[in-house]
């Protein structure tokens, strides 16, 4: 099959990631992918090895929105895609405009990421235009049911690459002080100023704790501010790590994944990581997202969002070697189970062949669908915009 997936953005972390997934597992299959987004990396785009090929849709600076949504409809329609997926989150007004120009040929194929409304509402919003919808955990898969009641909606498991066996086998604990680990952007949703109340609370239950944060944003300085205010800075390690490889040997050299991400995420891969990896999480419990990732009390413990107190006493059980050494050993068995590429190449495999096989009719021609009111701003160009905004009337 000739396979388009559109992304936000081509790059080494984020929504990028699920789709390099997604087009290598395509690739593995046999399949023809090309990866279609507004916001190219040159880096990722044109990095050694890449075997997918990759369409800019970057919108142009004196075209509109309206323009830019043509555009891309005979773009999509040019291309002949048996099946188009988008990795819905994409920086395009009304995509869903261009999605009326695709052939009937084309199986359109949304894949929802993440429990949040501007995610949630172009599906919806298309939901006579796509042929089936694919979500990545139950706790997705439930609200977009509930959403789209009586379109298809299919759970897809989200695949990680795998660290060696060898490395992980028989991980022994790391003896003290507890080595704890954050990875990720520094900023709002994912409730990084909780880190230094944890800390603290740590220490007041005699828990010799070290954080090691992998990540930058907007939120770094508070974050180092709020640490240093409550006594636990020199508790706190800055470090880049640009790989991978890189990444998964650090896991390896920490007790536990502290991930203190709130509501919005659909997932949290690295919990996935984290755990291949022989490395604990003690996370934020989102009921039906992160609980699918972690399995409660077995692979990983959790917390209510911004409760310092339970999370420091869930550090204090990780702490125990015994329970350390039992909660990293399922969670290397389970990753190994359930998220492996083999299982969502399976997956995969069986979607395609019922979209092939026509089990997802579309309930009515997409260019029968009645179309939006666009209003006034979507015929001016963004640049025009921008720049009778700034004249001084």
């Amino acid at each position: 099959m000739k396979i388009g997936i559109c992304v936000r953005a081509i790059q080494t972390d984020g929504n990028s990631s699920t789709a390099f997934v997604l087009a290598d597992t395509l690739l593995d299959a046999g399949h023809e992918v090309t990866l279609l987004s507004p916001v190219p990396g040159q880096a990722a785009a044109e990095a050694p090895g890449r075997r997918w090929a990759f369409l800019s849709l970057r919108q142009q600076r004196w075209e509109s929105d309206a323009a830019l949504i043509q555009r891309l409809g005979r773009t999509f329609a040019e291309q002949q895609f048996d099946v188009l997926v988008v990795l819905t989150g994409l920086p395009i007004p009304r995509i869903e405009e261009a999605y009326r120009l695709l052939p009937a040929s084309t199986a359109l194929v949304p894949v929802v990421l993440g429990d949040r409304e501007h995610v949630y509402e172009p599906a919806v919003r298309s939901s006579r235009l796509w042929n089936v919808l694919v979500t990545i955990s139950p706790g997705l898969n439930r609200e977009v049911e509930r959403r789209v009641s009586g379109r298809p909606v299919r759970l897809l498991t989200h695949a990680i690459d795998l660290p060696d066996p060898a490395l992980v086998a028989n991980r022994a604990h790391l003896g003290s002080p507890l080595r704890l680990i954050s990875v990720g952007r520094l900023f709002g949703r994912k409730n990084v100023l909780d880190m230094p109340p944890i800390l603290a609370e740590c220490g007041r239950r005699g828990v010799d704790v070290t954080l090691t944060i992998v990540g930058e944003g907007p939120d770094r300085g508070p974050l180092e501010a709020a640490a240093q205010e409550l006594g636990v800075r020199d508790r706190i390690t800055f470090r880049s790590i640009p790989t991978q490889a890189e990444l998964y040997e650090a896991l390896r050299e920490h007790h536990g994944l502290l991930w203190t991400a709130g509501q919005g995420e659909g997932l949290g891969l690295v919990l996935l990581e984290a755990q291949a990896n022989g490395c604990v999480p003690v996370a934020t419990k989102l009921p039906g997202i992160s609980d699918y990732a972690v399995e409660e009390g077995v692979t990983g413990l959790l917390a209510p969002e911004g409760n310092a107190a339970v999370f420091a006493e869930q550090l204090v059980a990780l702490a125990d070697p015994g329970r350390w050494t039992s909660l990293s050993a399922a969670g290397i068995e389970r990753t190994r189970w359930l998220f492996s590429r083999e299982v969502m190449a399976g997956e995969l495999a069986t979607l395609l062949e019922q979209v092939h096989a026509g089990q997802f009719p579309l309930p009515a021609a997409r260019s029968t669908t009645r179309r939006p009111w666009l209003g006034w701003r979507a015929y001016v160009p963004p640049a025009l915009r921008r720049y009778v905004k700034r004249l001084p009337f």
